[in-house]
């Protein structure tokens, strides 16, 4: 007889667990928690990008951030026991994008380092390149749309298409767009006008995609909506700062588009995507 109620009891409680915890968006949540297939982690390094692409075999960090924020990637890829990446792709060399980099391949083996092919006066960007020269590596510049597998999740990238801009540094910014099943990201670096115009009215790739690492930290350019509607995001994250926040127009714009924005100043974003479904965390 107590058997038998220890039994109803059990019963009850995982009804009252599994049966009555929010039905089938509950499930899909768990599922993509234990199994996620992909997840994309935008860095909380201020107003800086560092994205690191995972999957269950291989990762991709795009770019590292700010030199003094290298810990927070550092210590992220360690509770990860994450020890080596497959490649590391720096979309441009102002030193919110490459402060970082000599750091990383210092601690982390890099397979791959992709960028494009233009040079900097800057420390960071010097700093960089003795850690490729002492390490005996080559990175790969990428002057043409190259296409790359990261085990199921393809990615290509879309390089500038001038050898000289009004906006030297942001305008070289090397353009990544990763494919996962059905759904797509875009990271843009800090693209500014003339290069969101080159996006505009290039035929290589479909421009719209359902998450976005909007362009330049969300400063505002001539061409912003336009290309933010292009693209016509689900969501976005912005990558800021409360001393460098984006600028309004452009928040204005996505959410007259009905994407839901993710700030990075409030924490870094996790995007888990099982191919079909894409859940947030931050």
């Amino acid at each position: 007889m107590k058997e038998g109620k220890v039994i109803f009891l059990l019963f009850c409680t995982l009804f009252f667990l599994y049966g009555c915890s929010g039905g089938k968006k509950s499930v899909e949540l768990d599922e993509a928690v234990l199994n996620p297939g992909i997840s994309v982690v935008f860095f909380d390094v201020g107003k800086g990008d560092a994205i690191l692409i995972r999957t269950q075999e291989g990762c991709m960090l795009i770019d590292t951030g700010y030199d003094e924020t290298r810990e927070v990637i550092l210590n992220y890829l360690a509770e990860q026991k994450i020890e080596k990446l497959d490649y590391l792709a720096l979309t441009h060399f102002d030193k919110d994008h490459v402060g970082g980099a000599d750091h990383i391949l210092k601690e982390v083996e890099v397979g791959k380092v992709l960028q494009p092919d233009y040079e900097s006066d800057s420390d960071q960007y010097q700093e960089y390149c003795q850690v490729m020269k002492d390490k005996k590596m080559e990175p790969v510049y990428v002057t043409e749309t190259t296409e790359l597998s990261l085990n199921n999740a393809e990615i290509l990238i879309y390089p500038p298409q001038k050898n000289e801009y009004k906006e030297e540094d942001n305008d070289f910014s090397l353009v990544i767009s990763l494919r996962y099943g059905k759904r797509r990201f875009l990271f843009t670096g800090d693209c500014e006008r003339e290069r969101l115009n080159e996006l505009l009215e290039q035929k290589e790739f479909d421009l719209a995609h359902d998450v976005l690492k909007v362009p330049h930290h969300g400063r505002k350019e001539k061409n912003s909506v336009e290309f933010l509607a292009a693209v016509s995001p689900e969501a976005a994250v912005i990558t800021c700062s409360e001393e460098k926040m984006t600028d309004k127009e452009i928040i204005k714009a996505l959410k007259g588009l009905g994407t839901k924005i993710y700030l990075t100043l409030e924490g870094t974003v996790t995007v888990l995507c099982d191919g079909n479904e894409l859940t947030f965390k931050q």
